[in-house]
């Protein structure tokens, strides 16, 4: 079990009460403060962290949220929870409209005009390549931008921020994604 930095405890997570088989969001938002909005990622998906256990790719968000934002928010690309992304259910319509609403519904509250991409190469998942573009056409639409604190991968895509062996920096600048 990964605890939570001290403080860091999630204060919001959706589905609230948690689900075994599905998050939508995850995170600390109760002080934060309109010049000090939360720090919103959208990673690949779900993996082990809960509202009573972290994992390592959240409390690497926690740390970096901690450098200027007053707090955290864990999105993903498609909700279902599995460590192994290539391990994911084949893609489904009405679950990735639900967390596109779930997405739209965290951003509106918290007033994000930006958010961090962090889905790395998506672990091979079919699922995940196909859930992409129902969200880059939701933060579209919201004219939300997305951006990364480090280089793009060679496919384009915003690095995960834990990738096997060590956290990226993520120290910026922001570099904005097409």
């Amino acid at each position: 079990m990964i605890a939570y930095p001290s403080g860091q405890e999630p204060d919001f997570w959706q589905p609230n009460p948690a689900s075994a088989t599905h998050r939508f969001a995850l995170g600390r938002i109760d002080e934060c403060a309109p010049e000090s909005p939360p720090l919103v990622v959208i990673g690949m998906n779900p993996s082990h962290a809960r509202e009573t256990e972290s994992d390592r790719t959240v409390n690497h968000v926690i740390d970096v949220s901690t450098r200027e934002h007053s707090g955290w928010l864990m999105l993903n690309l498609y909700p279902e929870r599995s460590p192994k992304p290539k391990a994911l259910r084949p893609y489904d319509a009405g679950l990735s409209a639900a967390n596109c609403d779930a997405i739209q519904h965290v951003l509106d509250l918290v007033g994000a005009t930006e958010v961090l991409g962090a889905w790395g190469n998506m672990g091979g998942s079919a699922t995940l390549r196909r859930a992409l573009p129902d969200v880059q056409a939701l933060l579209d639409r919201m004219s939300v931008r997305a951006y990364t604190l480090d280089a793009l991968l060679k496919t384009g895509n915003p690095a995960h921020p834990h990738p096997p062996g060590r956290p990226l920096p993520m120290l910026g600048p922001k570099r904005y994604l097409a």
